[in-house]
């Protein structure tokens, strides 16, 4: 069974929930996701946006739980 995803859908979703905040990314988040030592960017934006927002990353990569004052749940 393939699960689509959908980003117009999922979007529309997300800002419809109170359950989520969608978070621009600033210069801040931008600057710190460089100073993490991951291959991937978009871990590394994860990473400087949990930070940044002082929350914990959901994740079962446990690569996130080595970020030091990173806290992983899950």
């Amino acid at each position: 069974m393939t699960c689509k995803i959908h980003f117009n859908e999922t979007l529309d979703r997300l800002e419809r929930s109170s359950s989520y905040v969608i978070i621009d990314l600033n210069k801040e988040i931008l600057k710190a996701a460089h100073t993490f030592q991951f291959p991937d960017l978009h871990d590394r934006l994860i990473i400087a946006t949990a930070k940044w927002l002082d929350v914990p990353v959901i994740s079962s990569d446990q690569q996130f739980a080595s970020v030091e004052g990173v806290d992983v749940v899950w």
